[in-house]
């Protein structure tokens, strides 16, 4: 990490950078115009799913066809005989040992409507969603376990971004936009830019995608590239490792809804693939694989953030002013969905530098249930308890 006089410094800049460039306009055509289709009538399942791990030196995700209707996405808890192994920090499931040398990578990923499908998202052992203009949202998703070959559509960060990776100490960040000011605060923080215009070789855009939702990276290769220290990765949270009823949700609930705005939300549970199934605007959310095969979203845990926002200066091409979340420390309220159920408790962020720690009403701190794990930012009273009853 850089020094810790940077942080006052930093906090002061996130109220007023916020990196906004809804039309991300750079001529990629000097870099590269490889169109990559990933429209596909194919329906498929894959073999490597998000609650399993790549063992590869190059963690990349791979997938295979079959017959069945939709590629879901089981999280598996480890076994006993696990507890020895090696854990993926940001996974807490089984990883090669030289892996937890390699850097996160951390990508911004579009989530308006033009957007959908997105590819790759399904990958990612920590997903983001933060409120941005016009009532939609937006991911930042961390990659570290597996890399997926290609991950899109990326768009612009924002300065809520910025206390979100401090913490991951010198993760990769890949990004589009042009907003002068997000571009020179993320030159002060110790996070390492790869986004379009430092690295516009590993970026493309889509010819079948509506611009500006068409720019993808090939994200195996972003990540490989970049030289790394020795340090490994620290996990955020602590995991469960065997079926520690201490350690479970306080009530069992079907699911939860949040209303961003223009985005409407709902993770139900699902029992036969131990994660929480995400629907938006009345849609089952879908992503798409290596070859176009569509993969349902189902995180094992998902922890809603109470957040308070706050309108900036900036303003997108439509007039509207651009949202900052207060997330660079304080507390307050959170949900944490498990095991088919909910722990309510609160968020806690000492400063900028350190992840956000989440505790029950006692404050003892929450263990995650191995596999991939979604953070939703939601604005105070923007969610509610679907009740098994609903």
């Amino acid at each position: 990490m850089k020094q810790a006089t940077l942080v006052i410094g930093v906090v002061g800049l996130l109220c007023v950078a916020c990196a906004a460039d809804p039309r991300d306009a750079y001529d990629t055509a000097t870099a590269n115009t490889e169109a990559r289709s990933t429209e596909s009538t194919a329906v498929t399942t894959t073999t490597t799913q998000p609650g399993q791990q790549n063992l590869d030196s190059g963690k990349t995700s791979e997938t295979a066809t079959s017959d069945t209707p939709l590629a879901t996405t089981p999280q598996q808890k480890p076994a006993p005989d696990q507890e020895n192994e090696v854990l993926a920090p940001f996974r807490g499931t089984p990883i090669n040992p030289s892996d937890l040398y390699s850097p996160p990578l951390a990508l911004k990923i579009d989530n308006a409507p033009t957007a959908l499908p997105q590819q790759g998202l399904q990958d990612a052992d920590i997903v983001f969603e933060e409120l941005v203009e016009g009532g939609l949202t937006r991911f930042l998703a961390i990659f570290h376990s597996q890399i997926p070959t290609s991950v899109g559509p990326i768009r612009s960060g924002r300065s809520t971004d910025i206390p979100l990776l401090m913490p991951f100490d010198g993760a990769l960040f890949g990004w589009s936009g042009s907003n002068w000011a997000f571009r020179k605060l993320l030159d002060t923080v110790a996070i390492t830019d790869v986004g379009l215009y430092r690295d516009p070789a590993h970026y493309w855009r889509q010819t079948e995608r509506t611009s500006p939702s068409n720019l993808w990276v090939r994200a195996s290769q972003l990540a490989n590239k970049e030289e790394h220290d020795s340090l490994t990765s620290e996990p955020l949270w602590p995991y469960e490792l065997s079926e520690d009823p201490m350690s479970g949700p306080t009530r069992q609930i079907k699911g939860i809804r949040i209303d961003w705005g223009s985005t409407k939300i709902e993770h139900v549970w699902d029992a036969t693939r131990s994660g929480w199934t995400r629907s938006q605007n009345d849609d089952t959310h879908v992503v798409l694989g290596l070859n176009g095969e569509q993969q349902e979203l189902a995180p094992a845990n998902v922890i809603i953030q109470f957040t308070k926002y706050v309108l900036t200066n900036e303003e997108d091409a439509n007039g509207a002013r651009i949202p900052l979340g207060l997330v660079s420390e304080g507390s307050g309220t959170a949900w944490i969905l498990k095991d088919g159920g909910v722990i309510e408790g609160r968020w806690n962020k000492a400063n900028v530098t350190v992840h956000t720690e989440f505790v029950d009403t006692e404050g003892n701190v929450i263990a995650m249930s191995p596999g991939s794990t979604w953070v939703l930012l939601a604005p105070r009273d923007s969610a509610e308890i679907l009740e098994i009853d609903d």
